[in-house]
């Protein structure tokens, strides 16, 4: 069995046979080397870039 993160829940580890990931990896699906590091939270817009945006 492999850990491995996808593209469709990338914050999500999922455990998958060797077919599992061959599969997996030929559709392209697979994040590599993302099981060491957490996925990064989205940036938030500052409030200075939500009220020029309500401007223009």
């Amino acid at each position: 069995m492999r850990t491995v993160r996808t593209t469709i829940q990338p914050d999500v580890d999922v455990q998958v046979d060797d077919a599992e990931y061959l599969d997996l990896k030929r559709q392209g699906l697979l994040i590599e080397g993302a099981s060491a590091a957490p996925a990064a939270a989205p940036a938030k817009p500052t409030p200075a870039a939500a009220v020029k945006s309500k401007e223009s």
